[in-house]
C-alpha cells in the first residue's frame, strides 16, 4: 500500500462527508434552476446514496486500517465523521428513512457497528431495515425505487438494498430474490448485459409475458456503467456475505467475466461499459473493482481460473484509480443522472466518485 497516496484518499472523503449537507448560496441557486427545468437536485436526506457512497468507502477504510501499524489516528478521524454524520441524519430527519436509497448507507452502517460496536449504527440501521420492509413493491415483489410515483425498478435500488439485506441478519430479508428478479426481467438476453431498469406492465403485449402474466418493459441504455456497477456490488455483496444461491453465485460470476471482457486498456470501465474507447467513469470503475475486490478477499471464488483474472484485473483498476487521482481527490466521475438514459456527460469529482475509489482502494491488496 503507497500509505501516503492512500492516506490522502482518506482525508478527502472524511471532509466530503463532514460538508456533504453544507451547501453555497450559489448552489443553492443552480439547484433551484435544475429543479425548474425538471432535472435532479441534492436531497435533503443525509443518508441518500450519495452520502452513502461517501461512508461505503470510509468503512472500507476503517476495515482497511484494521491492518495496519500506527493508523490510529486516521482510523479516529474516519469514526468521528461516520458518528458524526449518523448525529447529523437523527438531526435533520428524527431518525426517519424515507427512501429506497438510504439501503447503501445502511449497509455501511452495520459494518460501522461490526468494527465499532457503537450501538448508533445499528440503531439507525434497524431504521432503514424497518424502511425496507414496509417500501413498496410490484406485483412480483422487486422494490419499487420510487414507490408512489412510478413502478420502475432500478438498477440502483435492486444493488442497494441486496447489500443491505445480505449484511442484515434478517430471515425477513432475501436478497436472492431481489437479484434473481433484477436478472428475469432487466437482462439483455443476447448480451447477458443488464439495463438500467425495468417496469412489469398489463398493458403492452409486445412484451415478452412474465410468469406472473404481467409484461415488462427494460429501460434506459445498455450497460450504463453505474447500473452494472449497482447490479455487481448487490450481487458481490451477498455472494461474499455467504447468502448466495447456486443461481445467484451463477449470474455473479457471470456479471465478473463481463468486467472482465469490457475493463480499458487503462484499466478502469467506460460510462457506458461496452464502450471501451468511451470516456472512462471512475465511479463505474470504483464500484466494479469494489464488488470485485470484496468477492475476492472473501474467497468466493476460490482457486478457480477466474481469480486469478480478478486479481491482475484489480492491480490495474488501482493504478487506473491512482492516474485519475490528485491530492486526495478523485476526477473524472460522471455526474448524475437525471432519469433513464439521461446522462449529462460532464465529468469531475463527485461523492460517488470518491466514495467508490476509496472502497475500491480499501480492498485491494
Amino acid at each position: 500500500m503507497d500509505k501516503a497516496a492512500y492516506y490522502e484518499v482518506v482525508g478527502k472523503t472524511v471532509e466530503q462527508l463532514n460538508n456533504i449537507m453544507n451547501v453555497s448560496l450559489s448552489d443553492r441557486i443552480k439547484d433551484l434552476v435544475k429543479k425548474a427545468l425538471g432535472r435532479s437536485v441534492r436531497t435533503k436526506d443525509p443518508f441518500f446514496w450519495h452520502a452513502g457512497m461517501l461512508m461505503v468507502g470510509l468503512v472500507s477504510a476503517l476495515e482497511c486500517l484494521e491492518k495496519v501499524q500506527d493508523a490510529k489516528e486516521i482510523s479516529d478521524k474516519i469514526k468521528a465523521s461516520l458518528e458524526g454524520h449518523v448525529d447529523l441524519w437523527l438531526k435533520k430527519t428524527g431518525g426517519k428513512v424515507s427512501f429506497v436509497d438510504d439501503a447503501l448507507a445502511g449497509f455501511a452502517l452495520i459494518k460501522a457497528y461490526e468494527i465499532t460496536g457503537n450501538e448508533k449504527y445499528k440503531k439507525a440501521a434497524d431504521a432503514v431495515s424497518s424502511y425496507l420492509k414496509s417500501a413498496g413493491r410490484d406485483a412480483e415483489g422487486a422494490i419499487l425505487y420510487n414507490s408512489g410515483r412510478s413502478g420502475n425498478i432500478f438498477a440502483d435500488g435492486i444493488g442497494q438494498v441486496s447489500m443491505f439485506m445480505a449484511a442484515c441478519d434478517d430471515k425477513a430479508f432475501d436478497s436472492n430474490e431481489q437479484l434473481r428478479l433484477f436478472y428475469k426481467n432487466g437482462m439483455d438476453e443476447a448480451s447477458g448485459l443488464c439495463y438500467h431498469g425495468y417496469e412489469l406492465r398489463k398493458d403492452a403485449d409486445v412484451y415478452k409475458a412474465s410468469k406472473t402474466g404481467y409484461v415488462y418493459d427494460r429501460k434506459g441504455i445498455l450497460c450504463w456503467g453505474r447500473s452494472f456497477g449497482w447490479l455487481i456490488m448487490g450481487a458481490g455483496v451477498n455472494a461474499s456475505m455467504g447468502k448466495a444461491n447456486e443461481e445467484s453465485l451463477k449470474q455473479f460470476t457471470g456479471l465478473c467475466e463481463a468486467a472482465l471482457k469490457y475493463q480499458r486498456k487503462d484499466g478502469g470501465w467506460s460510462w457506458q461499459m461496452q464502450a471501451v474507447d468511451g470516456h472512462i467513469d471512475l465511479s463505474a470503475t470504483g464500484m466494479i473493482a469494489y464488488a470485485l475486490g470484496y468477492a475476492l478477499n472473501n474467497d468466493v471464488f476460490g482457486e478457480d481460473d477466474i481469480s486469478g483474472r480478478i486479481r491482475e484485473a484489480l492491480k490495474r483498476a488501482k493504478e487506473c484509480i491512482y492516474a485519475h487521482t490528485k491530492s486526495g481527490i478523485v476526477t473524472d466521475s460522471l455526474s448524475s443522472c437525471d432519469d433513464f438514459a439521461v446522462h449529462y456527460q460532464t465529468y469531475g469529482n463527485n461523492p460517488w466518485g470518491q466514495g467508490a475509489a476509496l472502497a475500491a482502494l480499501s480492498v485491494i491488496y
